[in-house]
């Protein structure tokens, strides 16, 4: 049978590159999976869903362009600078906007869409103070927690006003800037002009943050999931697979051998299977070959058998003639020595022929209830002669009530023959032989007894041990059990069965 042509596995195709591969995803999960998630989900919540712009810009933005007014005001008449100030105000209406003169008085004053403004007289359209010498104003500010902050605006401005007020503009709400016309931060004779704007006008508006984490959980749990997901399906295929093969090893076919099994994927698994295979061709090879050589070997018996009984026959009848002769002592003890290697070499085509049959499975048994004591009885009683002869001491004890199996009567006389003769073989030194009964595991059991030396010692006697594999497959076919003790001092034999009178 073709053996199967071996592959190079490449590492991309192995299971190692595969786990490397999830290990990695493992290990960059925490420090590159998670801000890689975090970045992505800020840019999509960005894009979907910004947060509303502050409508007058950031503090920078507020703060930058009007020092760059002030400086663009340098030598302007007070005419120029209010009309200037209006327009700013017309652009950011919610705000406020006032000037101071060199000499530290307030000369005009623009209010916010939420300022009170007190004074002595008021603009129909810009809320316009131009005489503002005697009355202080004071512009109220909503603020985002709630509360009022009020601005004073003194009519006469003091340095220490001055000083107080510069401190506190820094962080107060609204934002305000101070800016000196024509030089920013430095006071050449035109005064100063400032700007206030609630800060809730350049501030963003706030997300709602608990809702954008509970995004990101959801996110980061998905993107979990997912790796232990694909985690399980790594290691279940893997699982499936080796079950596969498993089922495979453990299901034989009629024939005993584990079927090939499909290699799907060329990875360790897939050589694993390969290995298996070449497994399986092998051991069908050889079953193939074993089944030929039986076959062989079973022909090669019966065929011997046949042809060895005809000369067999011709010589045993010679040596009858000779019995009619004048032999001298000599020549009848040399007769006698042939007529036993006959009897021996008739028995040992017997049993060739018996375990050819025994083995194709075509020796018919055909299992009857029978007292097996009153076949052994029968049995011993053909064999007193020999072990007589070999002056063997004899001790049957058997009882008189009958011992009924379901047994093959040949076949059972056949098992007790070669027991009897392994005795005669292999147990004369001892020259004892006692056959008797017991119990074992619960049933009554023959038993068979010698004083030789045991199955481990050399007898002396060499045997093909034919016989006692005839007798192993015939008690198996007949359903008994075989049990042997063996020791220096003897083997004891049991035969028996795992059924008592009663069930037959």
């Amino acid at each position: 049978m073709d053996q199967p042509v071996r592959q190079k596995m490449k590492f991309r195709q192995s299971l190692m590159s595969r786990y490397m591969l999830l290990i990695l995803a493992g290990v960059l999960f925490v420090p590159v999976v998670v801000p890689l998630v975090g970045m992505t989900f800020v840019i999509i919540i960005t894009n979907t869903n910004p947060s509303k712009e502050a409508p007058y810009g950031d503090a920078k933005r507020i703060t930058d362009m009007w020092i760059n007014e002030s400086k663009n005001l340098d030598g302007a008449t007070d005419q120029n600078i209010h009309m200037r100030m209006k327009q700013l105000q017309e652009r950011y209406p919610e705000s406020a906007m006032y000037r101071v003169d060199a000499a530290g008085k307030t000369v005009f004053v623009l209010g916010g869409e939420e300022a009170e403004l007190l004074k002595e007289k008021s603009s129909e359209n810009a809320q316009d103070r131009s005489d503002s010498s005697e009355t202080d104003v004071i512009l109220k500010w909503p603020t985002a927690s709630g509360k009022s902050e009020e601005t004073r605006i003194p009519a006469i401005w003091t340095a220490n006003d001055m000083v107080q007020f510069m401190k506190e503009a820094s962080y107060r709400d609204p934002l305000t800037v101070i800016s000196y016309i024509g030089g920013g931060d430095v006071n050449n004779g035109q005064g100063f002009i400032v700007i206030e704007v609630p800060r809730k006008l350049i501030q963003s508006s706030p997300r709602n943050g608990i809702l954008e984490f509970i995004y990101f959980g959801v996110v980061m749990l998905i993107v979990f999931i997912i790796f232990i997901v694909l985690s399980v399906l790594f290691f279940a295929k893997i699982r499936k697979r080796l079950v596969r093969l498993q089922t495979a090893m453990v299901a034989p076919s009629k024939e005993g051998i584990p079927r090939p099994v499909d290699i799907r994927r060329w990875d360790e698994i897939g050589q694993l299977e390969e290995s298996f295979n070449q497994m399986v061709h092998q051991l069908t090879s050889s079953r193939q070959r074993e089944q030929e050589e039986e076959e062989l070997r079973k022909r090669l018996v019966a065929g011997l058998s046949h042809d060895l009984r005809t000369p067999l026959t011709v010589i045993r009848g010679h040596m009858h003639a000779l019995h009619k002769e004048n032999l001298s002592e000599q020549g009848v003890r040399a007769l006698s020595r042939m007529e036993n290697k006959m009897q021996d070499l008739g028995e040992l085509i017997d049993n060739m022929l018996s375990y050819n049959l025994l083995t194709s499975g075509r020796y018919t048994l055909k299992l009857e209830q029978r007292d097996v004591l009153r076949l052994t009885r029968e049995a011993a009683a053909s064999w007193y002669p020999v072990w007589e002869n070999e002056e063997f001491e004899i001790d049957v004890d058997l009882p008189e009530d009958p011992l009924i199996w379901a047994v093959d009567e040949q076949g059972m006389r056949r098992v007790l023959d070669n027991l009897f003769q392994n005795v005669v073989r292999h147990a004369a030194s001892g020259k004892y032989i006692r056959i008797s009964t017991d119990q074992i595991e619960g049933h009554t059991a023959i038993v068979i007894e010698d004083h030789g030396p045991g199955i481990q010692q050399d007898s002396g006697t060499k045997g093909t041990g034919l016989g006692l594999t005839i007798v192993d497959l015939l008690i198996r076919e007949m359903g008994l059990r075989k049990r042997v003790d063996s020791s220096d001092g003897g083997v004891r034999t049991y035969l028996y069965t795992g059924k008592d009178r009663s069930e037959y």
